[in-house]
This record gives C-alpha cells, structure tokens and sequence, in this order.
C-alpha cells in the first residue's frame, strides 16, 4: 500500500481527542497501532520521510519482533496522545536508537514528554540491557540536545541538513534541511581495535576518552578485493547513504554510482573501523569533496566513521547548539567543509 493511500487511510480513521483527560505510559499494545500512525500525522503531516510510520499494520509488525520497542502515553479512552522508543537502526544489532518522541499539542503543558522519556530511559533501557545507545538530536533546536545530553550522552558527529524540512513544517522547520547531531552512550566498555584515519584520529580520541572505550590504533593497510556495500536512498531529503562493511580496489567506482544515483542530494558515507583499509578508503573520499561526520561507536559491531558530501554550502547559523560539547562538534565538521571548499596542498 503506497503513501497516499495510507494517509487517505489516516485522514478517514482521525477524530479530535479532548484534551485534558488524565494520561497514562506504558508499552505499546497492539490496539495502540493506529493511533501511533495518526500521531505521526497530526505532528508531521504526510511528510515525514519513512513510509511505514503511517502503516497500522507495520507498525505493529515491528513492535512485534526486537526491532522496535514503543512506549505510549495514551488516555483512559486508549487514545494515543504521545510516543517514544528504541528501534534497530546499524548494521549491529545490539545497537538501538533511542527517538520518535512526540506528543500531541493539546497534551504538551503537562508532563506527557517526560513522562515518555523516563519510561524510555529507566524502565526500557534497563529491561533490554543494550550494550550502546545512540540518538540523532535535532539541530533546528536544543530540546533534544538537552535531553541526551542530561542522559549521560556524548556528542560524536553532525550529518548536515539531512532530514527534509517539510517533515518539521507543522513545527515551524525552516526551508533548509535540518542537521541531526550524532550522541552516543555505552554501556558495555570492552575494548576494540580501530583503523584511524590520521586526519580524524584527534577528533576520535577525544570521543573514546569521554566515552571512557577502550581503543586500541591499528595500521592501516591498501584497498583490495572488492567493495561491500547497502545503499539506502531518501528521495524526499535528498540523502542517499552508502554503508560500507569492507571497501576495495573499486571503492571509488562504488561512490561514483552512489553520487550519480543520488544526483544533487547529500550522500553519507559510513565506513567500517574494523577494516584495515578504511583510512585508504577515507582518503579516496576526501580527494572527492567529502568531509567529516562523525564517529559511530559499535555502528558495525566494531566502530564506523561516518563521511559526506553536501551540494552547497550549509546553513551553519541555523544549526543551534546547547551547549560547548555541542558547538566543539560543530566547529570540527565545519573546519572540515572549509578543507572541502577551499583546497589545497595537503588537503
């Protein structure tokens, strides 16, 4: 069933929900699937990028398995009013990322969004034992910076304008695709060996440090074999991103179709630390215009490096901060575009 149908769907089920009634929090149920799909509606219209949140029946298959865990503020009535949770994002598995919290404009004077986050952070958390969190905080304003941040985690990256502005349209987004910064937790501290691009190894040391992860330098060695890669494109923000388990001799051939299926979009790069020759492959990125990301602890099962390549200039002013660990990561990603615009020997 395609998106117009299912936003048809969802405009024929909507009824208004008085507001005021007393709220409850607890796990998702499966009768909670439609109103979940039309809490995606009411806060982002039919333009959140990610299909499947306007599907009922997907939405209850996912929470069905370990992909995704949905907590529910809901009302005596079993009206949906707010939501949050964990889902599966990486390639690792033991990965989760911590978002989709949302509540319903009638119901945010209360403590509907705390009461959401507190269940997502002291209850879920805790039942699931995760080994690493991490979650994208919007750049178009610092509430949810501010959150995670309080929650013990760590800023590691920026992806510039990334998420298409009309899925903030009803919350007053700018024209500009919004920036998402990268924050991670971990909570199991084993230690790991990496392949450090030198131009990042700085950056990179100063995460692991705050994250207090055992990291171990290891050399780099040349590109060989061939490139294994997934592609997954957005149309609506224009971002295609290209996750690399193991880069090759035809690295450079891989990016090339990526950045012509991509077209004039943003094309994300992670790349797998784990492999020997990720440092050669982030060398064969930065002759094309690409410029950091971030780091991604645990991203593969051992860390990634996330890299990308943006058709202008980002809206740098537009990306808040909420506080000095944020405004360091800006700075770094920043200084790198600069690198990008403006090359020279050495770059």
């Amino acid at each position: 069933m395609g998106r117009e149908e299912l936003i048809r769907r969802l405009q024929e089920a909507r009824r208004e929900i008085e507001p005021g009634q007393d709220v409850t929090v607890g796990p998702f149920r499966p009768e909670d699937a439609l109103g979940v799909a039309l809490a995606y509606y009411e806060i982002y219209g039919g333009s959140f990028p990610l299909e499947h949140v306007y599907d009922p029946e997907e939405i209850l298959r996912r929470n069905a398995t370990e992909d995704q865990h949905t907590v529910v503020a809901r009302t005596p009535r079993g009206e949906v009013v707010g939501l949050a949770g964990l889902f599966r994002h990486a390639p690792n598995p033991g990965l989760y990322e911590a978002g989709q919290l949302m509540v319903l404009p009638g119901y945010r004077r209360g403590k509907v969004a705390t009461s959401l986050h507190r269940e997502v952070f002291d209850n879920l958390l805790r039942r699931l034992g995760l080994p690493v969190l991490f979650l994208e905080a919007t750049g178009n304003h610092t509430a949810s910076q501010h959150l995670a941040h309080s929650e013990g985690l760590v800023f590691t990256g920026l992806e510039v304008e990334c998420m298409p502005s009309l899925a903030y349209a009803k919350e007053g987004g700018g024209s500009r695709n919004v920036s998402l910064f990268l924050m991670f937790k971990v909570f199991e501290k084993a230690s790991g060996a990496v392949h450090l691009p030198e131009a990042y190894r700085e950056f990179c040391e100063a995460r692991y440090a705050e994250l207090a992860l055992p990291r171990v330098a290891a050399p780099a060695a040349e590109l060989s074999g061939e490139t294994l890669a997934d592609r997954f494109f957005l149309p609506e923000s224009g971002l295609l991103r290209l996750t690399v388990h193991r880069p090759g001799k035809d690295f450079a051939g891989v990016v090339a179709a990526a950045e012509a299926e991509a077209g004039q979009g943003l094309v994300q790069v992670f790349l797998n630390l784990g492999e020997a020759a990720a440092p050669q492959a982030v060398d064969v990125l930065r002759d094309r215009g690409y410029f950091f990301g971030g780091l991604l602890p645990h991203w593969f099962g051992p860390d990634g490096l996330a890299m990308q390549k943006v058709p202008r200039e980002p809206d740098w002013d537009a990306i808040q901060v909420c506080g000095p660990e944020a405004e360091a990561v800006r700075r770094v990603v920043r200084e790198d575009f600069e690198r990008v615009r403006a090359p020279g020997p050495g770059s």
